[in-house]
């Protein structure tokens, strides 16, 4: 049954998704509730953990994955995340249910106290975080989906 997830990192660039699910699925802009959205320490990537009702996460929600294509986020997020349910509030104000990758507890002490920025990684990070996930996909997905993650393939 086809699924939407609710991303806000290194998944908001098209590109990385491509590479990990063989195509760029439709996305609208959406605002995550309650969440706070933090850098890791040391990597490129930010993690977002329950917060106050007032906070906001601003991302996206991808549309319409496969069950497989949830399946290869779901190998492409680390340990240190679980997936939960959650419904983000789109541009129209509507709510739309989606899954959403939340950093562990006994992880929280990786945690910066600093705002990640998509800004800034795309600028500074991006060609080589590509890379990476490119050198990713070779060997960690194969076993996954070794055709790709979408049945149709590329639909380039």
């Amino acid at each position: 049954m086809p699924g939407n997830a609710f991303v806000y990192g290194t998944l908001m660039a098209d590109e990385v998704v491509k590479v990990l699910i063989k195509r760029v699925p439709t996305s609208k802009p959406a605002a995550l509730k309650g969440y706070t959205r933090y850098q890791v320490k040391g990597q490129v990537f930010p993690a977002i953990v329950p917060s106050t009702a007032e906070s906001k996460v601003q991302g996206k929600v991808l549309m319409d994955l496969s069950d497989k294509e949830l399946e290869v986020l779901d190998v492409y997020e680390s340990e240190e995340y679980y997936r939960a349910t959650v419904m983000p509030i789109l541009e129209d104000g509507s709510e739309i249910q989606a899954d959403v990758y939340v950093w562990k507890d006994q992880y929280r002490h990786l945690l910066l106290d600093e705002e990640w920025s998509f800004e800034q990684f795309m600028r500074e990070h991006h060609d080589d975080y590509l890379d990476m996930t490119r050198k990713f996909a070779e060997e960690e997905l194969t076993e996954v989906n070794p055709a790709g993650a979408h049945p149709e393939g590329d639909l380039e």
